[in-house]
């Protein structure tokens, strides 16, 4: 059995315990928030322990491991402590909120060897990675992306305001285009060596509440060739998300949030649904990889989700003009 700290109780943290709940190995014993109603409300939900201050609950608990879902900016003095402690980490995405941080982060994991993972949970969508495995041999020419979302049209800033504000989230691109800057990573096995980017708000005004686009296009052309195009608005009546992959000897279509891949492979149709959520497979995984002291299995190791921030960071670059994320 492996004892589990949360720290941070946003809205983030039900979808953790929702696939936590779903691993009998594991168990939640202390949830801490700075906000002790938000502590106590979560805590409440998984008969573990309700506390405020990290390194008092870090040290009172000892838990195997650690899950960090604060905001990104407050993210190095927990980290530092679960080093000092040797308590493994998984880290909510993004792994920072600028790369001079990220790059002390990333010397201090690598120098401790502590066991760690940062949240990318789409690289463990059971659709795409079924598709990838049918696809391996074949050169993907194009990935095509589109994601929908209605906060603009339908906004919530006022309850949620860390998306709308680039200074704090980094935006429409940084809290959620991230995931899919780094899925195309993953997919590619490649890196980006030409970035284009271009917005507009179409809804949303910018002003002190809303300082991102909400309407968002970029480019990426990996270095394996492969052409990447994403989609992105806020200017959508509901959630959608679809990534198409075109190869030299197929075409396949995956619905991210319904979990399905249609298409044709080698000529023959296509059809699959996923079977595992894909955050419960990620804790399976970072439990597993906590158990045995093995970080083989881990698919997002700080050092590189590292590079899917520098590439948001550039993308908000281009749209913006500065970002601090750059610093």
């Amino acid at each position: 059995m492996s004892n589990v700290l949360i720290i941070g109780a946003g809205s983030i943290a039900l979808r953790h315990i929702a696939a936590l709940s779903k691993i009998p190995e594991v168990k939640i014993v202390g949830v801490c928030d700075i906000v002790r109603e938000k502590a106590e409300s979560l805590a409440a939900q998984t008969n573990a322990e309700a506390l405020t201050n990290f390194k008092t609950a870090i040290d009172k608990l000892k838990p195997d491991y650690v899950i960090l879902l604060t905001p990104r900016g407050f993210r190095e003095p927990v980290i530092n402590a679960c080093v000092e402690s040797m308590t493994p980490i998984f880290m909510e995405k993004p792994p920072c909120d600028r790369i001079s941080t990220g790059e002390r982060i990333a010397e201090i994991l690598e120098t401790s060897g502590l066991i760690h993972t940062v949240g990318f949970m789409r690289r463990w969508n059971d659709a795409l990675n079924t598709v990838l495995a049918q696809i391996s041999s074949q050169m993907i020419s194009t990935i095509e992306i589109s994601y929908q979302c209605p906060f603009a049209t339908s906004p919530v800033w006022q309850s949620y305001p860390a998306p709308y504000l680039v200074e704090q989230s980094g935006g429409l691109v940084g809290d959620q285009g991230i995931h899919y800057i780094d899925i195309c990573r993953y997919i590619t096995g490649a890196e980006p060596y030409e970035l284009y980017a271009a917005g507009t708000n179409q809804i949303l005004p910018i002003s002190k509440n809303v300082t991102t686009r909400d309407t968002v296009s970029w480019c990426m052309i990996m270095t394996n060739g492969t052409v990447v195009s994403h989609s992105h608005t806020w200017c959508a009546p509901g959630w959608a998300c679809n990534i198409r992959i075109v190869t030299d000897r197929s075409i396949v279509s995956l619905d991210m949030f319904g979990g399905t891949a249609t298409g044709m492979i080698n000529d023959e149709n296509f059809n699959y649904q996923s079977q595992t959520d894909e955050f419960e497979l990620e804790h399976r995984a970072f439990a597993e990889a906590v158990k045995t002291q093995d970080m083989s299995n881990v698919r997002s190791p700080y050092k590189d989700a590292l590079k899917s921030f520098r590439i948001a960071a550039e993308i908000n670059r281009l749209l913006y003009g500065h970002t601090t994320e750059l610093d």
